[in-house]
């Protein structure tokens, strides 16, 4: 995976946000309960994020605004699909003297987990498959290839402070130079809550293109910051969430920056 393109991949891990999936979160539900509940990847909720990242690379900051429609399916007694998809729109800066600015729609990433219904005491967990589809308008912008691999989920759901980690990896089916891909990710979550749905959070990936040189091989960020649950108006059945983070790249390629920052938005139904 040459530049350009392991930059897109970089952005592209970088939206990973825990899994939410589907859950009927009524009325009567506090505010406190669906930030807790939002938190879990396999509690059942419904929901759309929009999210920004930012990343500097080269002398300027790529950037990925995205929708990220999260929804479930019931398959059994005691089994459920959560489907988690993130549709990217992204641009990066010239790299190189002779570059230019490019922008446009990436690559659609598509999450499915496997995930038992009844859940047993505070740990959920969730399997399955991994899909990258090249819907990018830009040669510039990632991958004409389709890429696979697997992916799974691990939740601890405590009091005031819950952890989790979603570990996966792609393979591109065929493709040499820019569009041949393997890499993998290992995101990890931190929460700390707060009365009224205030919360603290610490969620970001640890990315791994396992095409590059050692040397440019790795983005580790460690940061996070502060977030808050809440409904607008009395009557709303509707919940929502907002959330800003940032961080600093302990361990980064060459041409990427000391930091990244990702705000997000998040509409419960």
């Amino acid at each position: 995976m040459k530049l350009r393109s392991y930059i897109l991949w970089l952005l592209s891990s970088c939206l990973w946000t825990p899994i939410f999936s589907q859950s009927d979160a009524d009325r009567k539900t506090s505010v406190e309960e669906m930030s807790k509940k939002r938190q879990d990847p396999v509690s059942g909720l419904r929901s759309v994020f929009l999210q920004e990242v930012l990343l500097p690379v080269g002398d300027g900051t790529a950037s990925s605004f995205s929708v990220q429609p999260v929804y479930p399916f019931k398959l059994g007694a005691n089994l459920k699909l959560i489907t988690y998809t993130i549709i990217p729109f992204q641009s990066v800066p010239p790299i190189t003297a002779d570059a230019t600015c490019e922008a446009g729609m990436g690559n659609i990433l598509f999450n499915g987990y496997f995930s038992s219904i009844r859940k047993k005491g505070k740990f959920s967990w969730g399997v399955g498959p991994a899909m990258q589809i090249p819907t990018r308008t830009n040669p510039a912008l990632g991958s004409n290839r389709l890429s696979l691999g697997p992916t799974a989920l691990l939740y601890y759901a405590g009091d005031k402070f819950s952890l989790g980690t979603v570990v996966q990896n792609y393979w591109s089916l065929g493709g040499d130079e820019d569009n041949k891909v393997s890499a993998g990710s290992l995101q990890y979550v931190a929460y700390y809550n707060f009365s009224q749905g205030w919360f603290i959070e610490s969620n970001a990936t640890i990315v791994a293109n396992w095409l590059a040189p050692t040397h440019n091989r790795w983005l580790v960020p460690i940061g996070g910051g502060p977030g808050k649950t809440f409904q607008i108006g009395t009557k709303s059945k509707l919940f929502y969430s907002a959330a800003a983070q940032g961080f600093y790249n302990v361990e980064k390629p060459d041409y990427v920056g000391n930091w990244q920052a990702i705000i997000q938005f998040q509409v419960i139904f």
